[in-house]
């Protein structure tokens, strides 16, 4: 997924919220929020018949876009777009932005002035921009990531709701190439999230 893409997708999102907002009845919520996370990332290579494996420690923080649908059996579905920071000790920040689709699967309707828990599952495809040039020859990277959690909606009034969810998300990424040798590389960790949705 490309720069281009990110930004078609970003332009599909706005556009489909702008569309739902003139609905007199919307099945459609935006919401917005922050995260922070940890994570570790892997690295693992094989030299001369022998596997070595690397790992490093990082935190992760980001502001998150979203666009929602209420289902007719009372779950979620949404789209997201998010851009993320991640720095490790000794290392200089890096950015991950991904376009994730996830189904919220709720115990019971929400409402007004109570909170309402759910569980949550979801997959998305992530870019990696390497600005610090860890990887020779490899400016971007690609990523498959997965992930689930759980968390709850808290009806402010009929428009309005804050939600908080945590994640465990882990992500594969494309094989990178280092000269004739051939790296693979994964990051998982936990993230938290918390935010506002508003009805359309």
């Amino acid at each position: 997924m490309n720069k281009q893409l990110n930004t078609a997708l970003a332009a599909l999102f706005l556009a489909t919220a702008s569309i739902a907002g003139d609905e007199k009845d919307s099945k459609y919520y935006v919401g917005v929020g922050g995260t922070t996370g940890t994570g570790t990332a892997e690295a693992a290579l094989a030299v001369s018949g022998f596997s070595l494996t690397a790992s490093q420690d990082y935190d992760s923080s980001s502001v998150p876009v979203k666009l929602g649908m209420y289902l007719e059996n009372g779950n979620r579905l949404e789209l997201s777009y998010q851009s993320n920071d991640y720095s490790a000790s000794g290392l200089t920040t890096e950015t991950v932005t991904g376009i994730n689709i996830d189904y919220k699967l709720f115990l019971e309707e929400p409402k007004i002035g109570k909170f309402v828990p759910y569980g949550v599952a979801g997959i998305g495809m992530n870019e990696w921009e390497d600005t610090a040039q860890y990887f020779v020859g490899n400016d971007n990277l690609e990523g498959f990531q997965w992930g689930f959690g759980a968390g709850g909606v808290y009806g402010i009034d009929d428009s309005l709701e804050l939600e908080a969810t945590a994640q465990y998300k882990k992500t594969t990424w494309q094989d990178i190439l280092v000269g004739s040798t051939t790296i693979s590389y994964e990051t998982s960790g936990t993230e938290l999230y918390l935010g506002l949705n508003y009805k359309l």
